[in-house]
């Protein structure tokens, strides 16, 4: 009897020092982030109209035109130079799309990601690129206050860095910590919300 209760034990043993095993192979304790992190020397732009395979496509410095006229399948890509007009290199969180015009030369219209996309990316915002749908996508931000926002800035001009949306009634200190995370306080310049397009006589 204690020997066959022995022999019990022995292989309960044996199975908990497999499972504890297997579940440290299964569970490892480092784990990835469950959001990209977002590296300043790369480039993150969505590809939309004029590409076989829309998407997000990363390129590792701002002279990409070339790769990216190589990802189009529009015909008025073969004449168009392979260098972006000064001040028109796109930055991380815009996106574009390539057309034909009526002259069959190439457009690009260029726009910012929606602010969740940009977040999931891990891609800084700035108020400055931010619409009134934008800001909902910060925790705490409903319909009125993206309204209130919008309406502060009509009013007021540019908020020029986060922190300066303490000013709006209903944000607080706490809220601006909260958000510290989500914005870059080093963005200058660029345009904001619209859209803004380049063709070949601007180059």
């Amino acid at each position: 009897m204690n020997q066959s209760l022995g022999l019990v034990s022995l292989i309960f043993l044996v199975f908990l020092l497999l499972i504890l095993t297997v579940g440290r192979q299964v569970f490892p304790r480092e784990r990835l982030p469950a959001v990209p992190v977002f590296q300043p020397d790369e480039i993150l732009i969505e590809l939309g109209l004029g590409v076989e395979r829309p998407g997000i496509y990363q390129f590792s410095d701002a002279q990409i035109l070339k790769s990216v006229i190589s990802l189009t399948n529009l015909d008025c890509v073969r004449d168009f130079p392979h260098d972006w007009p000064s001040g028109a290199s796109p930055e991380s969180g815009q996106r574009l799309d390539l057309f034909c015009n009526k002259s069959n030369l190439l457009d690009i219209s260029l726009a910012w990601m929606p602010a969740s996309k940009r977040m999931a990316l891990g891609i800084p915002l700035h108020p400055e690129r931010m619409s009134q749908a934008d800001w909902q996508a910060l925790p705490g931000i409903g319909p009125r206050l993206a309204t209130r926002i919008e309406e502060d800035r009509q009013m007021n001009g540019g908020f020029g860095d986060y922190e300066a949306l303490i000013r709006v009634p209903g944000i607080g200190p706490k809220r601006i910590a909260d958000w510290r995370g989500y914005f870059s306080e080093d963005v200058t310049g660029g345009f904001r919300d619209g859209k803004t397009k380049v063709d070949k006589d601007d180059l």
